[in-house]
């Protein structure tokens, strides 16, 4: 006796996969109309995904005549006896959901069941014969989920496992933020200055009028911190300033102290990992599309200052160390619809308070706005993140 899902296929990534959350299968056929089958990419993907993960195998079967009569015969010559059929109605062509309505009501056939799915909650409900309500039992990681919508991950910075398996990096992390929170300006144009770093000796080279100032203002502090030791300034012979200094003992991710939106990013890396909500967080991600689903010409590559999964559905943050504008909102929203389609949930994290027209903006498109972070302590960016991601058993459990 095989188990069988039976899948209309559509545009959505996750109405294409999602059911396979929800239990074993030994097959899944994929239904699709004549002119309406996955690309190759596409069945390329699912057909390395689902055996891998689900230990499942994959079929795909067209449909040449897009007629309510044709799909309903496609139904009856597949059924057999003995085996246990799963139709889901999540997406796809609405001709096949009739379909089905007719097929499991022209007569009785036993181990045939009709299921939809709410994936924006996590959650299968079992319409026929008898209602049920069902929660996942497995998960997607974050590049399961970009490789369904078609690119991949090429890179990770830091993955919230890493941070909190190393009490001195977490520490670090909360020591930097509370070092620059304050002072996104002045941080910014001081990781902006040219950099030549040899171990753990810093050289910069201060080139506009008002850097030395700068320097001035962020040295004693970064000292006083012991993020930074036996500093100096001097001009050179060609009359050029530097600054150099050694880093810490205890720096163990330079990025921080070279990249100024690296110390927010792994700040809210940190909260979102410990807040209990997502399955997987990691930052610095880089993406690929690489244009075979989209269409698109080119292979763009973006970075992701913050990726994690809640209940199946990637979430994308943006970190800015400065106020959140509309331009910032666009970019964020365009890369979740690109990356992890419709499904996905787009975030943008500022470290200084909003406009209320970008407030209100943000609230219009459906991303996530976060402002004001450098006014807000861990606890309390953590139980933020918790109002907008609700944790549960299924979440906490995977951290």
């Amino acid at each position: 006796m095989a188990r069988i899902l039976i899948e209309f296929f559509g545009d959505e990534s996750a109405e294409n996969t999602a059911p396979l959350l929800y239990g074993k299968y030994d097959r899944v056929i994929y239904f699709s109309f004549g002119g309406e089958e996955p690309g190759s990419r596409q069945r390329e993907v699912l057909e390395e995904l689902i055996p891998r993960k689900f230990g499942a195998e994959v079929v795909f079967l067209t449909v040449q005549n897009k007629t309510l009569g044709a799909a309903y015969r496609n139904f009856s010559e597949l059924w057999r006896e003995g085996d246990e059929y799963v139709f889901d109605l999540t997406g796809g062509s609405q001709l096949f959901s009739a379909a089905v309505g007719i097929f499991v009501s022209a007569a009785e056939k036993p181990g045939v069941s009709v299921a939809v799915l709410d994936i924006a909650e996590g959650t299968e409900y079992v319409q026929y014969p008898e209602y049920a309500e069902k929660s996942a039992e497995y998960k997607f990681g974050v590049d399961e989920l970009i490789s369904l919508c078609g690119g991949r991950v090429i890179s990770k910075s830091k993955t919230y496992a890493e941070i909190s398996g190393k009490s001195q990096l977490r520490s670090e992390i909360v020591r930097m933020w509370d070092a620059v929170k304050s002072i996104p300006s002045d941080w910014n144009r001081f990781c902006s200055m040219t950099n030549y770093r040899d171990g753990s000796r810093v050289k910069k080279k201060l080139s506009r009028a008002d850097d030395k100032k700068t320097v001035e203002r962020l040295i004693g502090m970064l000292r006083r911190r012991d993020i930074i030791r036996n500093d100096r300034l001097y001009i050179d012979e060609r009359g050029r300033t530097y600054l150099e200094y050694d880093l810490s003992p205890r720096a163990k991710t330079v990025e921080m102290y070279e990249k100024s939106g690296t110390v927010l990013e792994l700040y809210t890396c940190l909260a979102a990992g410990e807040c209990g909500s997502f399955s997987e967080v990691c930052s610095g991600v880089v993406l690929d599309l690489d244009g075979l689903i989209t269409k698109k010409r080119g292979d763009p590559v973006n970075e992701i200052d913050v990726m994690a999964v809640y209940r199946n559905r990637p979430v994308l943050i943006s970190c800015k160390n400065c106020k959140p504008t509309k331009e910032h909102l666009y970019e964020i929203l365009t890369m979740a619809e690109q990356y992890g389609g419709k499904y996905a949930i787009p975030a943008l994290v500022c470290s200084e308070p909003a406009f209320e027209p970008v407030r209100e903006r943000a609230s219009e498109m459906g991303v996530i706005l976060i402002d004001n972070v450098y006014d807000t302590p861990l606890k309390k960016l953590k139980d933020i993140l918790v109002r907008y991601f609700p944790s549960d058993r299924r979440a906490n459990d995977e951290i």
